[in-house]
């Protein structure tokens, strides 16, 4: 039951106009991108020239591939994990390690995500600029999907995302999410089980990770 369609956000001039310049300084820029969507959305707008010179980080295992089947090399990745805290300590250890300068960086992402990113760049002493370069919608929910909840004898919820637990638990017919929350819930993180205490579901289970394999190994073994 998708909640949000994706889109496109075109970067100003300036912003631009800011990579080329970052470029051209005399620590190369770090780019990082925070989701597949990013890459999708974000990765062709990215001047040539800035790419070619710029350090690259990828939040998680799904983004580095995306990055890597267009060809373009990941420095920076998390050793472990997929949040914003694993990249940020990753990234510490590697600047330590290289005894690299802080620098700017430039997070790819998308308005209404966390700040836990930028916040913790500016701590390590790098000049973080937030680029969006897509954005989430409201999409029309399935009155098939609904109906199919409703009408459930069992069910299981797998939630993949914040945002969407939130919306969901505010758009979908009281009769729907009541159903919903009857249920067990698979989530993806640590984070998202916290969240998902607020709810109530009758039971919350953790998948090892984000990547399908790791939610269907999870389904497997409830």
């Amino acid at each position: 039951m998708p909640a949000y369609d994706f889109h496109e956000r075109m970067l100003f001039a300036d912003q631009i106009s800011g990579l080329q310049r970052a470029a051209a300084g005399p620590q190369a820029p770090l780019l990082v991108f925070t989701s597949p969507r990013s890459v999708e959305f974000g990765l062709g707008q990215v001047p040539p020239d800035v790419l070619a010179g710029a350090q690259v980080a990828a939040i998680g295992p799904s983004t580095a591939r995306l990055l890597e089947a267009s060809g373009i090399c990941v420095n920076i990745r998390p050793q472990r994990g997929y949040t914003s805290e694993d990249l940020l300590e990753s990234l510490s250890r590697q600047e330590k390690a290289n005894g690299r300068q802080p620098r700017p960086a430039f997070i790819l992402t998308a308005p209404g995500g966390r700040t836990t990113l930028k916040e913790g760049l500016l701590a390590q002493g790098y000049e973080p600029h937030m680029l969006m370069v897509y954005e989430s919608r409201s999409t029309e929910l399935l009155p098939a999907a609904v109906a199919a909840i409703e009408n459930a004898a069992t069910l299981l919820a797998v939630w993949t995302s914040a945002n969407t637990m939130h919306a969901l638990s505010q758009r979908l017919p009281a009769s729907c999410w009541s159903r919903l929350c009857r249920a067990d819930w698979l989530v993806i993180s640590e984070r998202l089980q916290r969240l998902a205490r607020a709810y109530k579901p009758a039971h919350i289970h953790l998948a090892a990770g984000p990547a399908n394999a790791d939610i269907a190994a999870a389904v497997k073994a409830l």
